[in-house]
């Protein structure tokens, strides 16, 4: 006897639709970790560069692999939720930039004062502004990771939808 979706029952059929979730959530995250890692290290070594310097770079480049691999995974399973196989781009862009820009303000909260300040000590006047208060470093970790995670949820979203006929 073939079985299709009318034959299961209520508690089989939720259960399989529990299931394609959690697995549309796991293969997003998955994306969302090798999207956030690349766009990362792009947006990590161009801040870094400002410092006119190999090991800035590096160190941006570092961070950024780190805080793009963290960020990918995290709004990669926020889209996976939010947008799932019917809500496109654009749910994707704004929930990833939402879930990056909390993330940011988070991530800019926890940088300790000794960090913060070495931009100053190394007299580099672009970064030296970013770097006077508190409030502009957490502003500068919101606006990166925002943008991060505008770029995972576009294109998380984007390969998750499946629009319908």
């Amino acid at each position: 006897m073939q079985k299709n979706a009318s034959s299961l029952t209520r508690d089989r059929y939720n259960n399989w639709a529990a299931t394609k979730t959690e697995s549309l959530t796991r293969q997003s995250a998955v994306l969302g970790g090798i999207v956030g890692e690349i766009t990362g290290a792009i947006i990590g070594t161009i801040t870094g560069s400002l410092t006119m310097d190999l090991t800035g770079a590096l160190m941006g480049f570092t961070v950024g692999v780190i805080l793009g691999a963290l960020t990918g995974i995290l709004v990669g399973m926020v889209v996976g939720k939010t947008a799932g196989a019917s809500g496109g781009p654009s749910i994707g862009a704004y929930s990833g930039m939402g879930a990056g820009a909390i993330l940011g303000a988070m991530i800019g909260m926890l940088i300790p004062n000794n960090l913060r300040t070495s931009p100053i000590l190394l007299q580099t006047p672009v970064l030296e502004t970013l770097a006077s208060s508190r409030f502009e470093t957490i502003a500068f970790f919101a606006f990166l990771l925002c943008l991060l995670g505008t770029t995972v949820g576009v294109w998380v979203a984007g390969k998750n939808y499946n629009p319908a006929k």
